[in-house]
């Protein structure tokens, strides 16, 4: 069953390379991609395309270097048209199935397929077992049947439970159909042989469309009599093995057509008979639905009067948190599977993935987002060709994204998809047309043993980054440590040096910090901050290598901090108290500096107003600690007593346990014989009891301690986070 699941190396025709190739690139590099041999009659590659991309990389004048090799590229296709109904966004006319279906564990530990796989698997299992065929024809003849059986199921996605034994079944009677579908054409051949001879091609071509007319009809009945006419000059050997070829490939074809119409309902929708389904999108820890999708399981599986409105505007599909899901539906969703489907990425785009609306693709939106980030970055070079150091000369650009990237501010917080497909670089080509252009230059080729961090920093000044982002170099030496380790040659090349620049300007543009000369409410700076929030929400943060997100940093530090908190308590000892209160009076210095660094200046008298309720606020908690110091301080002397008390009891209580430990091992032995050593065990016993009352005593009064520590420290955090409330500005 292995081999029908991988994609064989000879189904992907050489001529939809080009189009899979022009749908994966930048839209700004797509007029140097050359295409050619689109009118060539179908030829089947098994390399992945390897050598029609190597073509395609020749003739793009260098354009294309950000994607490596001709191989790595074709790798990153391969993986990018690997998902269910890939042809219909390819447009992929001739051999749509040459993708490697996939088996899917539902949360039940079921095994599921999705429906068009099916058909991926049928051709599979064909080409592997049928002998007596031409791979070029019988491709196209089977791939024409399959794709007017999968329209016929054109609705919502649907899986099927994996059956192996069902495909054997099928692998068998494809080897007996094959031995009667030999037979069913030698019967034929005679008659349409004296059809060659008179020449009678139209007749020949009537018996095949009677055979099959799904095949042969229209422009494939046209195309075999042109092939016939032209043929009518050259040996009648060689016209006569051409009509049996197309003549038992069509009676192969039809059996093929017979063992799925034995199984009809496994391959036409049938909602009833079929499980209800709905995907568990999976990406990373992160679990979420498709909202639509969910809707209309919960339709179909309700017995009651609710119904949930199913909406798209085309443009956003909302999804909803797994966690969500389960508290809000309860019981509401047991009777259905859940999918679990894992967000698939190549190097440079997301995988696209059917919405619930047949015809539509989507993919996250923070996939979209990197993918738009991208092209003005390495596409359109934006920051190149408008170089320019007031950050709020690109307010209505970013503006005008954000109207997009945001449609319902409530998404934000919830993973969900966009249209695949839809391009904004003209809206922000446009907007900025009234500037000056500046010159702009391409990336140039790293050395043949690599580049290094100064080679990088080199480049930003090179290509004039600096003006626009002055910070940049700052950036760079952690993009290069992050890019060294992710590199898949020994040596960093340059398509590297690409990932690197992009990763530099992306990182400037989600950390940019307001400029002090700027209205602290402008659009520029507002649109940084709330792409910072999406990218966060959107589980996004760590694919930008070198970036450090300030809401990742406050997450993990409140993590930690729950994780200790869940931990037993321990007694804390009086350095580890000092060296709390000495870092936060640290941290507090620092931020404050901080953010005199790079808040931007406010009128006036608001400032003086603001700056003096900080400063007596800050006086007081500054008072407030040197209390909780002081408290502390007697806190820690009364901690050493019990301590040393509590060290006491413990010694006494193992002298205690070991003494009675050798009292009943002596007694065991003499039991019978010494009755009073049983009344020195029950003595013993009973003084181990009070005892055992004394450390529970202790104990307690111990976790008492414990308590009143604790609400110290909750009282030095309170503080400093009183402290930062005064001296911060929001960034909401």
């Amino acid at each position: 069953m292995a081999q029908f699941l991988k994609c064989p190396d000879n189904v992907l025709a050489a001529n939809i390379v080009p189009s899979q190739v022009y749908i994966y690139i930048l839209p700004e590099l797509r007029p140097f991609l050359h295409f050619f041999g689109r009118n060539d009659p179908a030829k089947l590659v098994d390399d992945d395309g390897e050598e029609v991309i190597q073509k395609l990389l020749d003739d793009s004048t260098n354009k294309l270097r950000m994607y490596g090799s001709a191989k790595e590229l074709a790798g990153n296709i391969k993986i990018f048209r690997n998902f269910p109904e890939s042809f219909v966004l390819f447009e992929d006319q001739q051999c749509p199935f040459n993708t490697s279906p996939v088996i899917y564990n539902s949360l039940n530990g079921e095994k599921y397929l999705c429906k068009p796989d099916l058909y991926t698997i049928i051709q599979n299992i064909a080409i592997h077992t049928i002998t007596h065929h031409k791979i070029v024809f019988f491709h196209l003849l089977l791939a024409k049947v399959l794709k007017s059986k999968i329209a016929e199921t054109d609705g919502p996605v649907e899986f099927v439970k994996f059956d192996q034994k069902m495909f054997d079944e099928i692998e068998k009677e494809m080897k007996e159909g094959e031995a009667k579908s030999l037979q069913q054409a030698s019967a034929q051949r005679n008659n349409l042989e004296k059809s060659l001879r008179t020449k009678n091609y139209a007749a020949i071509v009537s018996k095949l469309r009677e055979l099959n007319p799904k095949i042969w009809s229209g422009v494939e009945a046209y195309s075999l009599l042109t092939k016939l006419q032209l043929k009518a000059g050259t040996e009648i050997a060689e016209s006569k093995e051409f009509i049996f070829v197309m003549l038992t490939n069509t009676c192969i074809v039809n059996c093929i057509e017979q063992i799925m119409g034995k199984r009809a309902s496994l391959f036409m929708c049938t909602p009833k008979s079929s499980p209800i389904t709905v995907r568990l999108f999976e990406d990373g820890e992160e679990r979420y639905v498709m909202e639509a999708e969910l809707y209309h399981a919960l339709n179909t599986v309700s017995t009651g009067s609710e119904r949930f409105e199913i909406q798209s505007d085309g443009l956003v599909y909302k999804g909803m948190n797994f966690r969500e899901v389960k508290a809000k539906f309860g019981d509401q969703i047991q009777t259905i599977e859940f999918i679990r489907t894992p967000i698939l990425r190549s190097k440079h785009c997301a995988v696209p993935t059917r919405s619930h609306f047949p015809g539509q693709f989507v993919i996250p939106a923070v996939d979209y987002c990197f993918e738009f980030w991208r092209n003005v970055i390495l596409g359109i070079k934006l920051f190149q060709k408008y170089q320019c150091s007031n950050w709020d000369e690109f307010a209505p650009t970013f503006h005008n994204v954000e109207a997009f990237l945001y449609t319902e501010r409530k998404l934000q917080k919830q993973q969900y998809f966009l249209r695949a497909g839809i391009l904004l670089d003209s809206v922000v080509s446009n907007s900025l047309k009234q500037y000056e252009v500046s010159p702009v230059k391409d990336v140039r080729n790293a050395k043949k043993d690599g580049f290094t961090a100064q080679n990088l920093k080199n480049e930003l000044k090179y290509l004039g980054l600096t003006n626009t982002f002055p910070e940049i170099l700052d950036y760079a030496e952690d993009v290069y440590e992050e890019i060294d380790k992710a590199k898949k040659d020994r040596y960093l090349r340059t398509c590297d040096l690409f990932d690197a620049v992009e990763r530099c300007q992306l990182i400037c543009v989600l950390s940019r910090v307001p400029n002090v000369r700027s209205s602290i409410h402008s659009i520029a700076n507002s649109y940084n901050f709330q792409l910072r929030k999406f990218v966060h929400n959107q589980k996004g943060c760590n694919r930008v290598l070198g970036y450090k997100c300030e809401h990742c940093e406050k997450e993990k530090k409140t993590s930690d901090a729950l994780e200790i908190s869940q931990k037993p308590a321990k007694v804390q000892k009086t350095s580890d108290i000092h060296d709390s209160i000495k870092n936060m009076k640290i941290e507090n210095t620092n931020e404050s500096g901080s953010k005199q660094y790079s808040q931007p200046a406010l009128s006036a008298p608001k400032d003086s107003e603001k700056c003096s309720e900080s400063s007596a606020v800050l006086v007081e908690t500054k008072n407030e600690l040197k209390e909780v110091e002081k408290k502390t301080v007697n806190t820690e002397k009364e901690l050493s007593d019990l301590k040393k008390q509590y060290d006491i009891l413990v010694q006494s209580e193992a002298q205690k346990t070991e003494e009675l430990s050798k009292i009943e091992e002596e007694l065991n032995k003499e039991k019978e014989k010494n009755q009073e050593k049983e009344e020195e065990i029950l003595k013993a016993s009973n003084e181990n009891e009070e005892l055992q009352k004394t450390i529970l005593k202790l104990t307690a009064e111990n976790e008492a301690n414990e308590r009143v520590i604790q609400k110290l420290l909750d009282r030095i955090t309170n503080s400093s986070t009183n402290q930062q409330k005064t001296t911060e500005i929001s960034d909401f």
